[in-house]
């Protein structure tokens, strides 16, 4: 069987390569002998047409000639017995037409049965419009023709065309039986071609047949031997030498031969391999982990080598820039005014590098985290524009805020994060923008966000676009790589570490966005990102629900720029306004002055910085015009400084100011307060606890200098306005981070920590603190709700020296204060004196449902005007705790439920709510174990709360106090 498949396959392949090859140069040989006869036929064709042509041109301009001296003798009979004779001569010509210009027939030699063909509107159109020699061919009536077309002219006028017509038929029928003929040989040629392939292929068959004979006979033996090589007999080697070694095939048995002595060798190495092959991999893994660990440890140590340094440069440089501040603030040469200048811009720019360099550590560890909380987006975009106006108004440049009025305020992200990626590209727009350019950041929703909103999330759409110096295709390419810029001189002329886009885009990938730009060299730049965010479950109405109050009332804006004058009109048409605007402040007066007594405007924003009259002069003179009839409510825009506007404006009696960028929910509120001024009463006065009380030892401490660490806005206030009322000298820091900067900067008597913080807890904090031989002897307390012997030890063990638990006891407090801090001889700061002096109290009940105003008020040292602000705070912070938590959890995120409830029960402790500080605490313990989660405990949770709050609502309305809305996350 091994013989005949090998004989077999031989034979195929050869008789089938034979076949393909004649076949192919059958097939050549056909195509090119078509080729020749079909370029003789055409050459054949091209002659005739080309005789026939040349008879016609003779014949047409003897007869031409002929018309044209009959034409001129007025012998038209002479003319037409000449062409008439003409068509009997020639058996091609079939007709002859003499045509005016005008493309009548004036004679021709027409039959009847072609004069209805020949004589065409068609034809006779192409004829007349013909001013030289033309041939044309055509088909009438299913015949062929070629008409000659000769111009006639009498006296150097053009008289009209002679038309001979010549008929294709014999010409054709020449054709088409040329065409057969050549058909015919080609038939020819390729049967005798076939007849000749065949006879090849049957003697290339028999030539095979023998060859493969003749071959396959010791393959197959070399075949049977090499299946018992591959079962493993490797003396085949020994039947090998019988088959004769002459030629090729010996030459194969020879190696074969070889190769079966070789591979003895190799599957006998092949076995002690295998032996030793599992102790190598395990050695080889072993050496692979260890260089994994080692790579994975040096880039750990890389990026805590980047952080710590980073850390340890800012401290000095926070000092530098500091001292640089107030030694500016004094007297000063000119020369030493500019040498400090130019060390605070140095020093500015330094700690932006190392910022940059301490997020691009973070980002490579792995360590950079979104945090996912409640915010306003306006408040994120006042405070971008808190930061930039100061450079922006260097610069003179005009820096605009356009919100789209369908993005909503409310939103749940990462508002840290986001304005740092809006700092750095409004930083570059402005740095790079020349004096006197714009910088316009625009908001809107994304595209695809409608879809993004069905499952509680939203996309939104940041532009940054400025007209600076704009960038190549080239620069644009490499913009988000790390360390890179445009080119060195932009380095050298604008600084920078060429990070900042790099951490931008990073984060925007984090938020689930995508970052890109748009410019041109000399045309400015837009950088424009996009970012996902979650929407809370649910937003308060007095918004939408306050809609129609302002349906159809008149409204005036006046602003000089247009950018800003339209964004005010969109949010004022957004409350139904009917609104007008104007760019001048002369402009406005006359509009108001002409308005209907009966339709009058009833609120009018107005810019501050108006060319000619000012803003303040406008709204001067509308108060006191006796022409106008209806005197509007006036709320001003201003990008300065609001204290020196309102300080002008003081005794206009104004209804509000506003700040650039205005956004919509800000705008909103100034008009509800503008349409609803309420008159609030004074707090009555009360009794305050004099501070210091029962304490006999607390003088020796009095005027220490204590730094508070404390995150929450509450507690800060709480027990920094206690401790001064005991007449301690107090500075406050918002995490942990921010409180080692402040130690290694100034001296502290003694620091109260709080334990659970942002960006660094107190834990951390105490750590550095105690790594540095100059603090070890710095009272260290701990201040936190916790209240359990494991967190008492741990702070103990980490170098902490006290413990105080939320609610703060206050005589606990002092106790340890007392204790800790080196008495001595110190000056009551003089802060402390004043708001004891001009401390007012609110009048509070006896008691109220959910809260121990007793407890309370020890906790304040008994200062009842604080915890009722305190309360209010409360109110305003926490009003939403209930659907925040349950957004928490909806979206699995427990870990910001759990620090949410831990901010809430310390204030909780603090404002002497017992029963919702006990259901926080409940709640904390069952997310903690998930298992054990009940629906029930939110439900206590929300009952507990609303009691509160209601309690808070009845005393504010009874002081005759409205609660407002929240502006600011206090967790």
């Amino acid at each position: 069987m091994v013989k005949r498949s090998i004989f077999r396959k031989l034979l195929v392949t050869m008789v089938g390569l034979i076949i393909a090859l004649l076949m192919l140069l059958t097939f050549i040989q056909i195509e090119f002998q078509k080729d020749v006869f079909e370029k003789e036929l055409e050459k054949r064709i091209a002659l005739m047409k080309g005789r026939l042509i040349d008879r016609g041109q003779i014949l047409s301009d003897n007869l031409s000639g002929q018309v044209k001296n009959g034409i001129a003798s007025v012998n038209l009979s002479l003319v037409a017995d000449q062409l008439r004779n003409a068509v009997q001569e020639n058996k091609e010509l079939r007709y002859i037409i003499l045509m005016q210009a005008s493309g009548r027939a004036y004679i021709h030699t027409l039959k009847p049965q072609l004069e209805m063909g020949i004589l065409s509107e068609k034809e006779d159109l192409f004829a007349a419009g013909q001013k030289t020699a033309t041939v044309n061919e055509y088909v009438s009536n299913g015949e062929s023709f070629m008409e000659f077309i000769m111009p006639i002219q009498v006296s150097a006028r053009p008289w009209g065309v002679l038309r001979l017509g010549f008929s294709l038929d014999l010409l054709n029928q020449e054709i088409v039986n040329s065409r057969e003929e050549s058909i015919s040989q080609i038939g020819e040629m390729i049967t005798r071609l076939l007849i000749t392939a065949a006879i090849f292929i049957l003697i290339g068959a028999c030539i095979v047949l023998f060859v493969s004979e003749r071959l396959s006979r010791p393959l197959m033996h070399l075949t049977q031997l090499a299946n018992e090589l591959a079962q493993g007999n490797f003396a085949v080697s020994d039947n090998v030498k019988k088959i004769h070694p002459d030629g090729e095939i010996g030459a194969l048995t020879t190696a074969f031969s070889q190769m079966a002595r070789n591979l003895k060798i190799s599957y006998d190495k092949l076995e002690e391999y295998s032996r030793t092959l599992e102790q190598k991999v395990i050695n080889r893994t072993s050496e692979l982990a260890e260089a994994r660990d080692q790579a994975v440890a040096a880039d750990k140590s890389k990026s805590e080598f980047l952080s710590m340094m980073s850390h340890e440069i800012r401290t000095p440089m926070n000092a530098i820039i500091g001292m640089t501040r107030l030694a500016l603030q004094t007297d000063l040469t000119a020369k030493q005014q500019d040498y400090l200048t130019k060390v605070q811009i140095s020093s500015r720019a330094l700690l932006e590098i190392i910022n940059d360099i301490l997020d691009f550590s973070k980002i490579e560890a792995g360590k950079l985290e979104l945090e996912t909380i409640a915010f306003n987006l306006d408040g994120v975009l006042n405070d971008l524009f808190s930061l930039m106006s100061d450079k922006a108004e260097e610069k003179g440049l005009k820096i605009r805020f356009i919100t789209a009025d369908d993005v909503p305020s409310d939103l749940i992200g990462d508002p840290l994060r986001l304005g740092q990626v809006l700092l750095n590209l409004v930083n570059n727009a402005v740095k790079f923008t020349s004096r006197g350019g714009d910088v316009d950041i625009k908001i809107a929703l994304a595209e695809g966000a409608e879809q993004a909103k069905k499952a509680d999330q939203i996309r939104l759409e940041f532009s940054v676009k400025d007209t600076g110096i704009g960038l190549t295709a080239e620069q644009i390419g490499g913009l988000f790589q790390s360390f890179n810029q445009a080119d060195k001189s932009t380095t050298r002329k604008y600084g920078g570490t060429g990070l900042g886009l790099a951490i931008c885009k990073r984060m925007v990938d984090m938020m689930g966005g995508a970052i890109t730009v748009n410019s041109e060299i000399g045309q400015g730049s837009t950088f424009i990102f996009t970012a996902i965010f979650g929407q809370p479950y649910e937003v308060s109405q007095k918004y939408s629900a306050s809609h129609d109050a302002f349906r159809g009332v008149k409204a005036l804006v006046v602003d000089s720029d247009e950018t800003s004058r339209n964004a005010l009109c969109l949010h004022l048409e957004s409350l139904f306004f009917q609104v007008t605007s104007v760019s001048s402040g002369e402009q406005a007066i006359q509009l108001l002055e002409n308005a209907c007594a009966e339709d009058p405007y009833r609120l009018v924003l107005m810019d501050w910085n108006l060319p000619k009259m000012d803003g303040i002069s406008v709204a001067r003179h509308i108060k006191n015009s006796l022409e106008i009839a209806c005197i509007p409510h006036i709320i001003i825009v201003t990008t300065h400084s609001r204290e020196d506007v309102v300080q002008r404006s003081k005794d206009l009696n104004l209804d509000g100011f506003l700040a650039k960028p205005v956004h919509a929910s800000a705008l909103f509120s100034a008009v509800v307060e503008a349409f609803n001024q309420t008159d609030f009463d004074e707090y009555p006065p009360s009794r305050v606890r004099r501070p210091g009380s029962g304490n006999e030892k607390l003088h020796q401490v009095k005027g220490a200098k204590l730094l508070l660490v404390e995150d929450n806005h509450i507690n800060q206030q709480i027990a920094k306005e206690t401790l001064e009322q005991e007449g301690f000298e107090v500075s406050i820091a918002s995490d942990g981070r921010d409180a080692v900067q402040k130690i290694r900067t100034g001296y502290f008597d003694a620091v109260l920590m709080d334990l659970e913080m942002p960006i660094m807890d107190g834990y951390e904090a105490t750590r550095i603190i105690r790594s540095e031989a100059r603090f070890s002897d710095l009272p260290i307390i701990a201040m936190t709700a916790h209240a359990m012997n494991d967190v008492r030890e741990k702070c103990l063990h980490i170098g902490m020296n006290g413990y105080v638990t939320k609610p703060i006891d206050v005589d606990e407090l002092l106790a340890n204060l007392i204790d800790l801090i080196k008495p001595e001889l110190r000056k009551t700061p003089a802060s402390c004196l004043v708001k004891a002096s001009q401390q007012r109290t609110a009048l509070l009940p006896e008691c109220l449902p959910g809260i121990d105003i007793r407890q309370g008020l020890k906790n304040v040292v008994g200062n009842e005007r604080l915890l009722y602000d305190l309360l209010l705070k409360f109110h305003q912070g926490f009003s939403d705790a209930q659907i925040r938590v349950d957004a928490f959890l909806q979206a699995g995120d427990v870990d910001s439920a759990l620090r949410f409830l831990h901010a809430m029960k310390g204030v909780a402790a603090n404002l002497a709510m017992s029963e919702l500080k006990v259901c926080i605490e409940a709640l904390e313990q069952t997310l903690n174990k998930p298992w054990e989660y009940g629906p029930e405990l939110l439900t206590d949770f929300a009952s507990a709360l609303g009691r509160v709050l209601e309690s808070v609502g009845q005393l504010c309305s009874s002081n005759g106090q409205e609660i407002t809305a929240a502006t600011a996350s206090l967790d």
